[in-house]
């Protein structure tokens, strides 16, 4: 999807300007209610089909949709990264109705940040706890802010399970949605890896992949470290 400027207020835009000064843009509109991707309007290609390579956990069946939602989302990059190298240095944009963000970044590390954009709000089932840090998407996140985003986006989904009389589950439970994630990540690096020429796209992969496979981890020794900001509200009233 490519277009020369944001015309609606959910729009964002990503530009990749190239050491020869060519500029890659891709505008991505979303729906203003749910904030999901809006339709691929490129036909999808056959490695996209829920077929290829398909997760082992994957809810979808014989009775699934045609295309990997996860991979149609792929599709909109792959053909136009697929002549660089990942660790070409480029220039980044990310241009949103409120703010720009712009960095110097490998490729690989500003296809990770775009590609997990795009995989939080594809509609897999296994992305769809991401959603709402899509709709706040914060574009190069480390590992420490996006522990803070993970934990704060999970606790605000057990405060509208407990409004609709849903049991909430424990914080623990997040790392379930993690462990299917790790298995969807290690699938679409096969998907690309059959198909690609260039190393980009399935190390931007392994890049967002390392957050899913250390996740555990980094709750168990860093979330204590945030604790200390959390002062007032641990004081007695």
């Amino acid at each position: 999807m490519t277009a020369c400027g944001l015309a609606m207020a959910n729009d964002l835009e990503y530009r990749f300007i190239l050491q020869d000064n060519q500029t890659q843009t891709y505008t991505f509109q979303f729906d203003g209610e749910r904030y999901e991707l809006s339709e691929e309007r490129h036909a999808p290609a056959p490695w996209c089909e829920l077929s290829f390579q398909q997760c082992p956990n994957c809810p979808y069946q014989s009775n699934g949709p045609k295309y990997c939602p996860a991979a149609l989302r792929l599709n909109q990059v792959v053909r136009d990264v697929d002549h660089m190298m990942s660790y070409e240095q480029i220039e980044v944009e990310v241009i949103t109705r409120h703010r720009t963000i712009k960095q110097t970044s490998t490729v690989q590390e500003a296809v990770s940040s775009l590609l997990g954009l795009l995989l939080a709000s594809s509609g897999c089932p296994h992305t769809e706890f991401l959603l709402p840090m899509a709709r706040f998407h914060l574009p190069f996140a480390n590992a420490e802010e996006t522990l803070w985003r993970a934990c704060g986006s999970f606790l605000l989904a057990q405060y509208f399970r407990r409004e609709e009389d849903t049991p909430t589950e424990l914080l623990e439970d997040i790392l379930r949605h993690y462990a299917n994630l790790e298995v969807l990540n290690s699938q679409l690096v096969k998907r690309l890896k059959s198909q690609v020429h260039s190393d980009a796209c399935p190390n931007a992969i392994v890049l967002l992949d390392n957050y899913a496979k250390h996740f555990p981890l980094f709750i168990e020794r860093s979330i204590e470290q945030l604790k200390p900001l959390y002062t007032a509200y641990l004081m007695p009233k």
